[in-house]
């Protein structure tokens, strides 16, 4: 199996029907088995056929009718069917580590660099641009790491994988990189992998990552077991299988080829039966040996290999995803969705299969929670007049059981609908009204006081002007029981000018 990076994916097939699943050709390993199993069979055939199309009997005469008597044939035959189990396993071992070994690396690294997004969110406002120059340059470099990690385990053969805009990188790092590898011979993970800790180490200095070191050395510790992934996928490319076993598989194989069908034809007279008992047997032994060789190496650009540039694409859009604008997103709970009672929680668990459907907003939920959250922030959204109308326009209590969601329902075909009460618009439009008609009927009461203070000053002013008593300037009100406190001026002892 060579080395290389694969476009596609891996083979995507169903089982469901065993004859589309047997004449499946991408992949399969039928052609190569046949072209040993064919031969055998066409053998077999021509050895039944034999005696009669040359009016000889050289089969009896060279003891061919006895060699299936012959005990070291079964001996050879168990050898062979257990060197090629031992193969399977081994390629199987190999096969599901590899794939394990890959995502683990790629999980690791992205934990590291998302740890350290959050670590630097801290010092997103007062120091912006290097916090964004650090997120690129931090995405970059992993994202280049990643690429070269699988082109260095896919072999030399390798396609480039591609990488999230490295020529964003400024001229001395691309510089470094290029006179390390040609220049220097080293190891371009290694390399990059040395520049990400001290990217991290010199933003810790300056400020940009807001964490304390103890907790800090958890990005190393991931960056480091990511490393040791990608050392033990390399064993696995690096490593084939035991020489000695293949070449006396290869030798067993090729020896029953000759010899299966000298036995067959020695027991069978039929020419049909006996090309048929030669086939599968030959057939078999040889699909499992080539299902061992595609298995052994699974980096490489076979179709039942891994598909490295599909894993290069994953971790690509991960990093892009921190990238994003809403990286920085707080998550918190809806104000007017959220359920706060645990007995209500699993009430509202149980009735899930029949609501709204889980992770969706209802059309025209989240404009309404948009509006609530905003009233509230203004402190207007606990008004008591606000008044809830239906679609009647009638007045709707707050306990209304017709005020409430309502489930999901299942359209003709099988999809669901997402229903919502139409009160849910009205609700909104009252509230929006009854907020700015009471910020109106403020403004015009703040208006009302303003004019008679500075009524009053003016006549403060004037009474001072003339150097008279200002005792009597002020006259307390009569108040009422139930009405407010309150002062007036009382212009009425100013002497007129």
């Amino acid at each position: 199996s060579g080395g290389g990076c694969d476009d596609t994916a891996m083979i995507d097939y169903s089982e469901s029907w065993l004859l589309l699943t047997v004449l499946h050709w991408k992949g399969s390993v039928f052609p190569r088995s046949c072209f040993f199993a064919v031969p055998a069979a066409l053998l077999a055939a021509f050895l039944v056929q034999a005696e009669e199309i040359t009016q000889s009997q050289f089969r009896e005469e060279l003891g061919l009718l006895e060699a299936h008597r012959s005990q070291l044939w079964l001996i050879s035959l168990g050898v062979c069917h257990a060197l090629l189990v031992f193969r399977i396993n081994r390629a199987m071992e190999r096969f599901w580590e590899g794939t394990g070994l890959l995502h683990q690396m790629r999980g690791e690294w992205f934990d590291a660099v998302s740890c350290c997004v959050t670590f630097s969110r801290g010092s997103r406002g007062p120091r912006y641009e290097d916090t964004m120059r650090f997120r690129h340059c931090i995405v970059r470099l992993m994202s280049l790491c990643h690429g070269s990690a699988l082109e260095e385990i896919g072999g030399e053969e390798a396609d480039f994988c591609e990488t999230i805009d490295r020529m964003g990188l400024d001229s001395g790092t691309l510089g470094h990189l290029k006179d390390c590898q040609q220049v220097y011979k080293f190891n371009r993970v290694e390399v990059l992998l040395h520049m990400i800790q001290s990217l991290i180490a010199q933003n810790l200095e300056n400020g940009v990552l807001k964490v304390q070191p103890p907790i800090l050395s958890r990005v190393y510790q991931t960056l480091s077991r990511g490393f040791v992934n990608l050392l033990n996928a390399k064993k696995i490319a690096d490593t084939r299988f035991p020489f000695p076993f293949a070449q006396l598989i290869s030798g067993l194989l090729i020896l029953h080829v000759v010899i299966l069908p000298i036995l067959i034809s020695a027991t069978v007279s039929e020419v049909w039966l006996a090309s048929t008992l030669t086939f599968l047997p030959i057939f078999s032994m040889c699909c499992l040996n080539y299902i061992g060789v595609e298995l052994e190496n699974p980096f490489g650009r076979d179709a039942n290999d891994l598909p490295l540039k599909h894993f290069q694409f994953e971790m690509n859009n991960c990093l892009l995803m921190l990238l994003h604008s809403s990286a920085d997103h707080m998550p918190g709970v809806s104000k007017q969705r959220v359920i706060m009672n645990t007995d209500k929680i699993k009430e509202a668990m149980r009735d899930a299969p029949t609501g709204l459907v889980p992770g969706c907003l209802p059309e025209g939920k989240e404009e309404e929670d948009r509006i609530e959250d905003s009233l509230e922030g203004s402190g207007l959204g606990d008004s008591p007049e606000v008044v809830m109308l239906n679609e009647k326009g009638e007045d709707l209590k707050s306990g209304d059981e017709s005020c409430a969601w309502v489930p999901a329902a299942v359209s003709e075909d099988g999809g669901l609908e997402e229903k919502l009460q139409p009160t849910t618009l009205l609700q909104g439009i009252n509230q929006v009204v009854t907020a700015l008609t009471g910020i109106r009927q403020a403004i015009e009461v703040q208006a009302e006081d303003v004019g008679r203070s500075i009524d009053a000053f003016l006549c403060l002013a004037v009474n001072l002007r003339k150097n008279e008593m200002t005792d009597d300037l002020f006259v307390e009100e009569e108040l009422d029981e139930d009405g407010p406190v309150g002062f007036a001026w009382d212009c009425s002892a100013l002497p007129e000018q």
